[in-house]
């Protein structure tokens, strides 16, 4: 059945009362009749929107003006709203990482017919992976695709300090995500979901969980949810079993390190395609992150210097991040020869010693020596 989502949470929110749910997925199918080109069901129920009284509904059905739950003692708010207008993070994933996210994605959109085949729609998604790799990139990559806002959960907020405040939080949280078509993004995901049999833990935690889970079951099928972890191993089993999509968000891919660096340096370089696919190897290994923070800081640099950006600013600043360089390093050779067997034994395919020479500056005789004897 076609719009198959917004009828069933219109239901849903008719059955329970709840004239928020209804007045916004009502929006929602408006928005998809006119995208089909159904104006006369779409302008009889915006009629039916416009004639109730106190409707405040603005653009996709997302008022920013909803109120955000917040927590009862601080009264601090328990998610920030990412509206789509204002979802503009770029996001670079690898191959394999993007072509999953895009199953997810697809999967979602084609709600209607899965739902007419009885299978359903998935609507849980669990990302982990190493640290700055792009999971919270992800969410965000996930909410603009559909058109939909992203719900970030504040951990600040939601985690309390008092008895059995956390468990009404993260209902609250839930609730409110379940009113409007949006996507509820619970970052640093072990805080929360972190595994019962912990024998440091609290029994505060084993609440926290188990009310987790019982809102995650209660959850409909037509919601969507994404939650994040660096720490997978440390969530409970049974956490595991309620996200239908499990996905290992892994470090970029050499492709995805050269969209990086013309992305993260704005393009201020000269370099040829040659020359960024010897950088992305030289990169090869770290996070997104990492590679984001030793591109931006040559640039910086250079800025600083008021200088033209040079290739062996990128991989001085590399060196520097790996830290390959001794403190008490005087000779200059000894140097250039550390920094020339750190690219060598980065692809002796791709850093060949004229390569090297031509980046570091040198002769590829030079290049030569130096590396066998630091080789030594």
């Amino acid at each position: 059945m076609k719009y198959s989502i917004e009828i069933g949470k219109i239901v849903e929110g008719a059955l329970k009362h709840d004239q928020s749910k209804v007045l916004n997925y009502t929006k929602q199918l408006i928005d998809k009749l006119n995208q089909d080109g159904d104006e006369l069901a779409a302008n009889k129920f915006s009629k039916q929107l416009s004639a109730h009284n106190g409707s405040t509904l603005s653009v996709m059905g997302m008022n920013k003006e909803l109120s955000v739950p917040v927590d009862s003692e601080s009264r601090t708010v328990l998610a920030d709203v990412i509206y789509p207008n204002d979802n503009r993070i770029d996001v670079i994933l690898s191959k394999e990482n993007r072509e999953n996210i895009d199953t997810f994605i697809l999967s979602y959109k084609n709600a209607d017919r899965l739902n007419s085949i009885g299978i359903g729609v998935a609507n849980t998604l669990l990302l982990y992976g190493p640290p700055g790799c792009g999971k919270t990139q992800c969410a965000y990559l996930i909410a603009r695709e559909l058109g939909l806002p992203l719900i970030i959960a504040r951990l600040d907020s939601l985690i309390s300090s008092y008895l059995g405040t956390t468990a009404k939080n993260i209902r609250s949280l839930f609730d409110f995500a379940q009113k409007m078509p949006c996507v509820l993004f619970l970052d640093e995901f072990d805080a929360i979901a972190k595994a019962r049999d912990d024998s440091n833990e609290l029994g505060e935690l084993k609440r926290v969980v188990n009310s987790l889970l019982q809102n995650v079951d209660a959850m409909s099928k037509d919601s969507l949810l994404i939650s994040a972890t660096n720490h997978d191993k440390l969530l409970d089993s049974a956490v595991w079993r309620r996200f239908e999509y499990k996905l290992e968000i892994q470090l970029p891919d050499t492709n995805a390190i050269i969209e990086m660096i013309d992305l993260f340096t704005k393009r201020a370089h000269n370099l040829n395609a040659k020359e960024k696919a010897e950088l992305a190897t030289a990169l090869t290994g770290l996070s997104g992150a990492n590679i984001e923070e030793v591109l931006v800081k040559a640039i910086r640099k250079s800025v600083i210097q008021d200088k033209s950006i040079e290739k062996i600013d990128f991989y001085n600043e590399l060196f520097e991040f790996k830290g390959i360089i001794p403190q008490n390093c005087v000779s200059k050779n000894t140097l250039l020869g550390i920094k020339a067997l750190f690219l060598r034994n980065c692809n002796e395919k791709i850093f060949s010693y004229q390569v090297i020479a031509d980046i570091l500056k040198s002769s590829k005789t030079t290049i030569s020596k130096l590396i066998k004897e630091v080789n030594v």
